[in-house]
């Protein structure tokens, strides 16, 4: 089974953001909710993730409302899917500024 890591980056001001509220979803269910550190990170979400079809979903909306800051996207999204492969971790970063947000798979 697979393990599942987070880390959300305010590119806008060069810092992690703290307090974003991140749920982790399957198939329209929330299986897990996190939020993030000082350091932006949200280390697991699960102790292993099955094989499948899953959704991270950044609250950027909120996070941006309350450091006084407007957005247009009221969230962040990462579809994904993890295969059978035994011990794989998946490190999904938000990489986020008020007018944009990307991803990648990190290490």
């Amino acid at each position: 089974m697979s393990t599942l890591s987070t880390h959300i980056l305010d590119i806008s001001t060069g810092k992690p953001a703290e307090g974003v509220t991140v749920h982790l979803k399957q198939d329209g269910s929330t299986l897990a909710t996190g939020v993030t550190n000082v350091q932006g990170r949200i280390a697991a979400f699960v102790p292993s993730l099955p094989a499948g079809r899953y959704r991270l979903v950044a609250e950027i909306g909120a996070w941006f409302s309350e450091t006084g800051r407007d957005t247009l996207y009221p969230s962040a999204q990462i579809d994904f899917v993890t295969g059978e492969t035994a011990d794989e971790h998946f490190h999904l970063p938000f990489v986020i500024a008020p007018g944009g947000w990307s991803t990648y798979r990190g290490s």
